[in-house]
């Protein structure tokens, strides 16, 4: 009698495969949305510091950088969801570390947005150490999904190379690549690990498996 009662009580309490599955799907839809958009905004934002001296332009771009930290919060949230349950530390790393970027990114945005501030110059100067540490979270974030040992190969080592070029990039270092954006190298080589990211979210969307 007291076996089969915790059976069912286990039965409760444990969702069913099918549920997980759709739970899976749902927030990596959510993540992979977020992410896009956060992509779309950055690029524009950061052309528009190159005009930011009227202040509607300085005041808009701040207020694009404050969107994209609050999507970089969802973002970092639907990953740990996803890589938690395998990957329970260094999934816990990439979300803190994703977590703290966003954080950073509104501090830079503030120097925009508040009247009198040290506008475009103070937030670069800022923007650079938030971009350390978003290079960290790709290193972080490639460990949780390699971790996970659900995740296709090249995408952890997408993630794992454009953190490291981020990291130099930022840190200091010259990149192989054109800088596109004025000051805005380092950003430009992170966004492409998140775009291997997005298309691994949008694949685990698709597939609940991830795979």
């Amino acid at each position: 009698m007291t076996t089969t009662t915790t059976r069912q009580r286990s039965a409760r309490i444990t969702p069913p495969p099918a549920a997980v599955a759709v739970r899976r799907r749902r927030t990596a839809r959510v993540a992979g949305a977020a992410l896009a958009t956060l992509t779309a905004i950055s690029l524009p934002a950061t052309a528009l510091l190159d005009t930011a001296d009227r202040p509607f332009v300085r005041a808009l771009a701040g207020a694009a950088f404050v969107t994209v930290a609050a999507l970089e919060v969802v973002v970092g949230w639907g990953l740990y969801v996803l890589l938690r349950d395998r990957s329970h530390s260094p999934a816990y790393a990439a979300l803190v570390s994703r977590g703290g970027y966003a954080v950073l990114l509104v501090a830079a945005a503030g120097r925009l947005l508040w009247p009198g501030g040290d506008g475009v110059a103070g937030f670069r100067s800022d923007w650079s150490l938030a971009l350390v540490v978003l290079g960290l979270h790709l290193l972080v974030t490639a460990i949780a999904l390699w971790s996970a040992r659900r995740v296709p190969a090249p995408v952890v080592v997408g993630v794992a190379v454009a953190g490291t070029a981020s990291l130099f990039g930022a840190l200091g270092g010259r990149l192989p690549a054109p800088d596109l954006l004025p000051g805005g190298g380092p950003l430009m080589v992170a966004l492409l690990g998140e775009v291997v990211l997005l298309a691994w979210l949008l694949m685990t969307g698709r597939d609940a498996d991830g795979r």
